[in-house]
């Protein structure tokens, strides 16, 4: 009889915590597919804007960016202004211009969507200084980014961000 007793306690303590995990857990999924919906909706509307707050060059360290650093998409017109840390191969004509910097320039940008890992957006570019640029971005459905460079004239680099929300 103790033991019946013994047991309906357990039990009777043991039910509302999985309960309440289940509850957690279901929260969670929601909220996870909350934040999936916003970053597809902000993705494919084409407006929307991306802080860096890291740049990591060919060679040397990465470096910890100011908030101050970011990516602008409208429609088809990007604007950006992103410190470059690296080697040129050839010497700008004005040495203030090193820095990567689109403003308001049109491009073609190719989107795809992957179901697991979120977007991938292609576009080129020529910069003031007649510097062919290929920008890689990764965006995934948590809101991460990964932009990764390619330049005719200059080392790759890559800058990691969040999706401005």
């Amino acid at each position: 009889m103790k033991r019946l007793v013994l047991l309906s306690l357990v039990m009777l303590f043991l039910a509302p915590g999985s309960v309440s995990a289940q509850t957690r857990k279901e929260e969670k999924a929601a909220r996870k597919a909350a934040l999936e919906q916003q970053v597809c909706d902000l993705v494919e509307s084409g407006t929307f804007a991306i802080s860096f707050d890291r740049a990591n060059p060919a060679r040397g360290m990465s470096r910890t960016l100011s908030p101050d650093y970011e990516m602008k998409f409208e429609n088809d017109r990007v604007t950006t202004y992103l410190p470059y840390f690296g080697r040129s191969h050839t010497a700008p004509m004005d040495p203030t211009k090193l820095a990567i910097e689109l403003i308001d320039q049109e491009v073609e940008v190719k989107t795809e969507k992957d179901p697991k890992k979120g977007y991938s957006l292609t576009f080129s570019a020529k910069t003031q200084t007649n510097e062919n640029i290929t920008f890689y971005l990764k965006i995934t459905y948590s809101g991460m980014v990964t932009l990764s460079i390619n330049s005719s004239t200059r080392e790759p680099i890559s800058y990691l961000g969040d999706l401005k929300m």
